[in-house]
């Protein structure tokens, strides 16, 4: 008696078939792999046109055949075990390279499912073969990426460097300073931040983490003993998609860190050599605190009065839950209050019961601060502010720095103000032709004397172009000062002849109206949205504002122009474009809406 076996491939002799349903083939032509059905002779029953193309057969041609003709006698061989256990009624599953009908090696991944009756004996058996080719060079070019890292962090002195999945779970962790930090390799690697880092360290780093995950990089410092260290964190990119953050820490020097401030300082020097305004001088000023000090946030202040402040210029742009002027008692716990106070160097962190500057500051995610005085001709005139949002993350040492930095600073800027004086003694703003801020100030003053004494109403409105910053980065200043002038111009179309429209600075303008209430104030304001809003600005495209309204009556204690801007934060925080009255629960216009209560 002869054993005769499928397996045996000679011994496979053909069945009758019957055809598959043209629907049945249809479904299996949609599916995104080989997709074929094997009876116990071995026989193909089902396979869908993906099955063909890949070895090179034409679709009528498959069914029927034998899978050994199919795989070819190598893989027919190497697949025999998985054959032999899938017709026993074990599922399997196994990796495999394949060979394409144009000559490629790809690589698989192979599923054998067999179809067993109910009493158990197996009919076939189902195949599926997925090409996992792109899948398996992209773990091999992580992997060399990886290897890359570890070969760069352990070569490079003064340098460690983290590496970090979606789960902020450490897939790297190497370099020389790593155990400065009190860690060790193999206790980062293949544990999540959470459950690995002490204190409170995880909750402070999270943020900064998801940040570069999203695409983003973060830049701060931690002092660990007499060492300062840089650290940044961001994106690892796979197939233009941020798949891994990465964190390099560098420790950075004392001599480097005095050569940055000389740096700084030249840069400031030419900048008054070359006539710069004061306005600009201290722009570039946060701008470089907040780049040699590695904080979240750096400012230049100005005292306006015994007891109030004005921010001149921040770094970066002052966001809108923080407030340009400020009025501020004994009692606030704030780093420029305390200069204000003392004239000495001051640090603070920001407490619940630190009263409302500090509420602010914390409104805006910051917990800690430092503040150095800045004289000119003798007299306090502001101060130089870097802030964090770690409790941690301002040092008495980063004042004593922030305070000789302080020192120099204010000459620059006493030198600024002494050569514009005269500059800024004009009244009309050169770039929109509007008044400038100082003409505004008196214009205000005028303004409210006139109303308390006619017993007339006297409303403002305070608007800004909603996220003017992008205007600059992606067309340039230049482009920026076109857009300012354009919106100047659309605002005096709307603007009576006895209103007081003016340039309050950057991108912010400020609209008196005389013999006007706030309501109808708040129609005013919706008509300037409306211009703004309706007609595109050349190459740039459609640009919002924000409006904030204040009447005078509705001020109370505090001045028009603070309580209009308060509304204006109200109308950016609600989602800009839209205009908000102080004091009132106002209906605010949306992005896409129509204007509202709009006069004919």
């Amino acid at each position: 008696m002869t054993n005769r076996s499928p397996l045996n491939w000679d011994d496979a002799g053909p069945s009758p078939l019957p055809e598959i349903p043209a629907q049945l083939q249809a479904v299996l032509n949609g599916i995104p792999a080989m997709v074929g059905y094997w009876d116990t002779g071995l026989r193909n029953r089902l396979a869908n046109d993906a099955y063909g193309t890949w070895f090179g057969i034409e679709p009528g041609q498959l069914y029927g055949m034998h899978i050994g003709d199919v795989l070819g006698e190598a893989v027919f061989e190497a697949n025999r075990p998985y054959i032999e256990l899938v017709l026993a009624g074990e599922p399997q599953q196994f990796d495999r390279t394949l060979v394409d009908a144009a000559g490629e090696s790809r690589y698989t991944e192979v599923t054998y499912t067999p179809d067993a009756r109910d009493d158990g004996a197996v009919r076939g058996f189902f195949v599926q073969v997925t090409d996992i080719t792109e899948r398996v060079l992209a773990d091999r070019r992580r992997q060399q990426n990886m290897d890359r890292y570890r070969a760069l962090a352990r070569s490079v002195p003064g340098v460690f460097v983290l590496l970090f999945d979606a789960d902020l779970r450490y897939l790297i962790a190497e370099g020389q300073e790593l155990e400065t930090f009190g860690y060790r390799t193999e206790e980062l690697e293949g544990r999540r931040i959470q459950d690995v880092l002490k204190g409170d360290l995880a909750s402070e780093l999270e943020p900064r983490y998801r940040a570069a995950l999203a695409g983003r990089e973060v830049s701060w410092s931690r002092q660990i003993g007499h060492r300062t260290y840089r650290l940044k964190a961001g994106p690892v990119y796979s197939d233009d998609e941020a798949t891994a953050g990465m964190v390099v820490a560098v420790d950075v020097t004392e001599r480097l860190q005095q050569q940055q401030v000389w740096e700084a300082l030249h840069e400031i020097a030419t900048a008054v050599a070359r006539n710069a305004a004061p306005a600009d001088i201290s722009e570039r000023v946060a701008a470089i605190v907040l780049e040699l000090f590695n904080v979240d946030s750096a400012a230049v202040v100005r005292f306006t009065g015994a007891s109030s402040a004005e921010i001149v210029a921040m770094a970066p742009a002052l966001p809108p839950t923080l407030s340009r002027r400020h009025i501020f008692a004994p009692t606030d716990e704030s780093a420029t209050v305390r200069v204000a106070l003392t004239g000495k160097p001051a640090l603070v962190v920001y407490g619940p019961e630190g009263g409302p500057a500090a509420e602010q500051m914390r409104a805006g995610g910051f917990q800690s601060a430092a503040a150095a005085p800045v004289r000119v001709g003798g007299s306090l005139w502001g101060v130089v502010t870097l802030t964090s949002k770690s409790r941690t993350g301002v040092t008495e040492a980063m004042m004593a720095r922030l305070a000789q930095f302080a020192v120099l600073v204010e000459i620059a800027i006493g030198n600024s103000e002494a050569r514009t004086d005269l500059e800024l003694q004009a009244t009309t703003d050169a770039l929109s032709g509007l008044p400038n801020r100082r003409a505004l100030e008196r214009h205000l003053a005028e303004q409210l004397a006139l109303a308390g004494t006619r017993g007339t109403n006297l409303s403002a409105v305070v608007l800004d172009i909603d996220h003017f910053k992008r205007v600059n980065d992606t067309y340039g200043h230049l482009m920026g000062d076109v857009v300012l002038a354009e919106v100047a111009a659309r605002l005096r179309g709307v603007a009576r002849s006895q209103d007081i429209l003016a340039r309050f600075g950057g991108e912010e303008f400020v609209w008196l109206l005389p013999e006007t209430n706030g309501a109808e104030a708040l129609q005013a304001a919706e008509r300037a949205r409306e211009a703004i809003a309706s007609e595109p600005f050349g190459d740039v495209g459609f640009l919002t504002i924000s409006a904030g309204v204040c009447e005078q009556r509705d001020a109370a204690a505090g001045t028009l122009l603070d309580c209009a801007d308060r509304a204006l934060y109200e109308a950016k925080n609600a989602g800009r474009n839209r205009t908000s009255r102080y004091g009132h629960a106002t209906r605010t216009a949306r992005a896409g809406d129509g204007p509202v209560g709009l006069r004919a």
